[in-house]
Formats: structure tokens, sequence, C-alpha cells
């Protein structure tokens, strides 16, 4: 009878031990495939926004080749010079958007978790990004940009490694490295324009890239 009794007493402590263990692995599995599928579902999402105001900037950079930085796009004192191939104010030269950008790539300054700087409060954020509207499109289009990435309205910004920049290369068929970045045979009487988006997320370990022509015009 008392042998009986002992082999229905229970658990032993190293069953006991062993079956914790078990149940304790199970339930850590189980956490870290949620916190991995949270993570994917975030990156997933910033990714998607990243696209978005990718396309966004190509877009506005796009929609605003024809207009001066700096300059108002009524002014009609503004004329082309057939010997430069510039556009010219008084005797100075006017850029448009896409020359500018070939002179002067934007970057903006993130707010990163861990720059040294700090994220801007909701109470420093600026509910109208047009709030000071300047007299021509380009200088509000790179404000609004700014404002977008500076203040990370959309997209996280989780360490200084990350970054995002545009950048436009003028591309000639002369060689000349004060007026072109670039020789190609292949372009003829007018120089082109080729824009980059650039942005790198999570840390740095994820880019996305967009190459565009900035001054595309439409073949009739």
């Amino acid at each position: 009878m008392i042998k009986k009794k002992y082999m229905i007493s229970g658990l032993s402590i190293l069953e006991a031990l062993v079956s914790t263990a078990i149940v304790g692995i199970g339930f850590i599995a189980i956490l870290q495939m949620t916190n991995f599928s949270v993570q994917s579902i975030d990156n997933s999402g910033e990714r998607t926004k990243a696209n978005f105001l990718t396309e966004m900037i190509a877009e506005d950079v796009i929609g605003s080749k024809d207009s001066y930085y700096g300059e108002d796009p009524n002014n009609k004192d503004i004329k082309f010079n057939s010997q430069t191939g510039e556009f010219e104010l008084n005797g100075k030269s006017v850029d448009n958007f896409s020359s500018h950008l070939s002179k002067t790539k934007w970057t903006p300054t993130l707010k990163c978790g861990g720059a040294n700087t700090t994220t801007a409060t909701a109470a420093q954020k600026k509910e109208d990004i047009y709030e000071s509207q300047k007299i021509d499109a380009p200088r509000n289009k790179m404000d609004k940009w700014n404002t977008i990435f500076q203040e990370n309205r959309f997209l996280k910004c989780k360490s200084s490694a990350e970054e995002k920049k545009l950048q436009v290369f003028k591309i000639c068929r002369w060689n000349d490295e004060t007026k072109c970045h670039y020789k190609v045979d292949s372009v003829y009487d007018e120089p082109l324009y080729m824009g980059r988006v650039e942005m790198r997320l999570n840390n740095g370990k994820k880019r996305k890239y967009l190459y565009f022509q900035t001054d595309y015009k439409l073949k009739k």
C-alpha cells in the first residue's frame, strides 16, 4: 500500500523543473514571434510611407521644373540668353528648380532618437506647412520637405545613421566640370538633369532610391 501511494504522489522536483522550463521556453517563443510580427508590420509601414514621400519629392520637382528659384514666375524681365544658354534677370543668371538643385543638394537636419537634437514637440510643430508663403514654388516646396522630415511628421527617425537627401546631376555633351557633372555623347543641345532621392531607414539598414529626370518634357 505504501509503495502504491509513493507511485501516485505526483511530480518529482526534476519533472516539475523540466515542465516549467518547457512552458517557459514556449511562452518566450510566443512573445518573440509576437514582437517580431509587430516590428515587421512597423518596418513595412515605414517603407510604404518612404515610397510615398520619395515620389512626392519627385513630383514636386517635376511639377515646378520651369519655376525660378527665388524669383517671381510672373516677372517678365526674366529673359533667355541664347549665348550662355541661361535665363537672366538684369544681367544676372537665374536658376530654375533643376539648375538650383544641381548646385546645392537638399539634405534636411533630422531630429533622431540617437542624435544630439530632440524631436520637436506638438506645440513647436507648424499646423500649416505653407504658413509663410514665398513668391516662388521651389522654396515653398523645399520648406514643405523640411517641415515634414525635420519634425518627423510621417517617418520615424531612430538614429543619426538615417538620412534623407535629394541630389540632381547635370549631364551635358561637353566636358566642363564647372557647368556639368557628367559628359554623355547622346545628350545634344540642352543639358539633362537627373535627380536621385535617397532615404536611409531603420537605423540606416534599409535604403530607398529613386532616379528620375527632373526636367522631364513630354514629347509631341
